[in-house]
């Protein structure tokens, strides 16, 4: 089946809106689509509403950044993302991405680029983060491509880099879980753990309540699928299938087989 169960919008740090991300579903026959916006659940709604009048399952998700030894990104689905205190709970993950993009802008001025926070809402929408910072740096000819901005400036470890403030990994689990959600440990290649560590980990992760796996993931090696798909087997978490698409040249649309996203959905409370 034709899927893709992770994918940003203009909530976060997307091109496309939720409305046009349905239509690229419905040009690209997909059945099954997951909006998992960074830090927010504000392009759920939208979502839901193109969804209905593309014919198109919609499943209304996050992508959270959590904290552990290393970066750790948690996809939350079918989160109840109209309980006012699970809202509460996101609106915090925001406000910490406000206050981190504002102490990049100040380290990025000390290397003479000159970028205000009005210019970087005025120049996207929803969540912001690295990505509109990279295009207002393309845009004033600070650096010669999107690229660039990451891999000297902004990018982890970098001189102008500022990590997140995220919450705690069992916590993001629990509160997925709190609010009906199933937590899903994301492309697990960007763990950067191998072999015993990786499985250590992921053995971790599902004894505090992960349930599932992205097995197929566009940057993963068909090795790798088949490594990660032994580990949701062995420690039964649901494999799932997602591009992380954000922008034009992207992959978009994964195949995942009929029986993984049966058990994906049998998960579902609400």
């Amino acid at each position: 089946m034709k899927v893709d169960l992770h994918v940003h919008t203009t909530a976060s740090d997307g091109l496309l809106s939720p409305k046009d991300i349905l239509a690229k579903a419905k040009d690209s026959g997909l059945n099954t689509l997951a909006i998992a916006d960074h830090d927010t659940i504000d392009g759920i709604e939208e979502g839901i509403k193109a969804a209905k009048e593309k014919g198109i399952r919609l499943i209304p998700a996050l992508e959270i950044s959590a904290r552990h030894e290393k970066q750790v990104h948690i996809l939350g689905y079918f989160v109840d993302y109209t309980d006012p205190k699970f809202q509460s709970f996101v609106n915090k993950l925001k406000n910490s991405r406000e206050e981190r993009n504002e102490k990049m802008l100040k380290k990025l001025e000390n290397f003479g680029f000159h970028i205000t926070m009005e210019e970087l809402k005025a120049n996207a929408q929803g969540n912001i983060g690295r990505p509109h910072i990279a295009d207002i740096m393309v845009k004033k000819g600070y650096v010669s491509n999107f690229g660039e901005a990451f891999e000297k400036y902004i990018g982890n470890g970098k001189p102008c880099y500022v990590p997140k403030e995220r919450p705690d990994i069992r916590k993001s689990i629990e509160i997925i879980k709190k609010y009906k959600g199933v937590p899903v440990l994301a492309h697990p290649k960007y763990t950067f753990l191998e072999n015993e560590e990786l499985e250590n980990f992921v053995a971790y992760l599902s004894d505090i309540g992960l349930g599932g796996l992205e097995v197929f993931y566009s940057k993963h090696s068909k090795e790798e699928e088949s490594q990660y798909l032994k580990l949701a087997e062995k420690y039964s978490l649901v494999p799932t299938a997602g591009s992380d698409y954000h922008r034009e040249g992207d992959a978009f649309g994964m195949e995942l087989k009929k029986e993984y996203l049966e058990k994906l959905l049998s998960l579902q409370t609400l």
